[in-house]
C-alpha cells in the first residue's frame, strides 16, 4: 500500500504532490501513508480535518500504514500545524505522524489588509527553491526518516494555538464573500469548483454561499472567477488574483 492524499485550494499543494510523485514518492506499494496540504492560519484546512475524521478509514479499507508523513505548503511558516495533525491522526489511526515537512510556495491569501500575492520576482524565487526542496523531502520520505523538518516561525505556538484558533473561528467562513452582480456572468464556475460544496445557485441563476460551516477558506472561488466578480468583504478590492495558469512548476 502507498496512499498519498492531497488537498489543494489553488494548485500550490497539488504541484508539490506532483513533484513528490515525480521523484518516486507514493509510486511503489510500500505501506506508507502521506498527506500534502496547505496551512491556513498555521493549522490544517478544515476540509482535511473532516476527511481525517470521517473518510480516511473507509479509504484505507482496513490497511494499516507502516510510515505516516505530511508535507505542508505555506507562504512563510507553518507554526505547529503538525501537532493538530498528530491529534487528528491519534483519534483516527491511533498514531501520530512519523515525519512532517514544510515547503514554501507563493502566497495566495489576500483577505486581510496588507496581504497580497507575492511580486513576480518572489514567486519565481520561491518556485525555484521549492523544486530543490521537494527533491530533498522526497528522498527523506523514501528513506523513511523520522523527523520534523519544518519552518515553524517566530512565536509558533502562539500562532497555531491562539491566533490560529481565532483565525479559524472568525475568518475561515463564507460570511464575508459577496458577488458584484454587475460583473457576474452566472457561469457557475465557482459552484462547480468549490471543493467543500459551500456555494449554491440562486433561483435567478446567480450564486450564494450556504453559510453552513462547510467553507474551508481556500479562496478557490475568488481567485478563479473568470470575471473577478467575487470579493471578500472590502479587503480584496483591487487586489490581483491568482489565475490557474500561474503555477510555474516544470511538471
Amino acid at each position: 500500500m502507498a496512499d498519498l492524499f492531497c488537498f489543494s485550494g489553488n494548485g500550490m499543494s497539488r504541484q508539490v504532490a506532483k513533484g513528490l510523485r515525480r521523484f518516486g514518492v507514493g509510486i511503489e506499494d510500500d505501506g506508507t501513508l502521506g498527506f500534502v496540504f496547505p496551512v491556513y492560519g498555521w493549522r490544517p484546512p478544515r476540509i482535511l480535518a473532516r476527511f481525517l475524521r470521517d473518510g480516511l478509514l473507509a479509504r484505507l479499507a482496513g490497511r494499516r500504514p507502516d510510515y505516516v508523513w505530511a508535507v505542508m505548503t505555506c507562504g512563510f511558516d507553518v507554526g505547529y500545524a503538525d501537532q493538530i495533525m498528530d491529534r487528528l491522526l491519534r483519534s483516527t489511526l491511533g498514531r501520530e505522524l512519523d515525519a512532517a515537512f514544510s515547503v514554501r510556495m507563493p502566497d495566495t491569501y489576500v483577505c486581510l489588509p496588507g496581504f497580497r500575492l507575492n511580486p513576480q520576482s518572489l514567486v519565481e524565487e520561491k518556485l525555484r527553491l521549492a523544486q530543490t526542496r521537494i527533491r530533498e523531502v522526497a528522498a527523506r520520505i523514501k528513506n523513511r526518516d523520522r523527523l520534523r523538518d519544518l519552518k515553524r516561525g517566530v512565536g509558533a505556538r502562539m500562532k497555531t494555538h491562539v491566533l490560529g484558533k481565532l483565525f479559524d473561528r472568525f475568518l475561515v467562513n463564507d460570511r464575508f464573500f459577496r458577488v458584484d452582480s454587475g460583473r457576474c456572468v452566472k457561469c457557475g464556475e465557482c459552484v462547480a469548483n468549490c471543493p467543500a460544496g459551500a456555494i449554491g445557485r440562486t433561483s435567478e441563476g446567480g450564486v450564494e454561499w450556504r453559510h453552513d460551516g462547510s467553507c474551508t477558506g481556500c479562496l478557490r472561488c475568488l481567485h478563479n472567477c473568470p470575471v473577478e466578480a467575487i470579493e471578500y468583504g472590502w479587503f480584496t478590492k483591487g487586489k490581483r488574483r491568482l489565475k490557474s495558469g500561474e503555477k510555474g512548476m516544470p511538471w
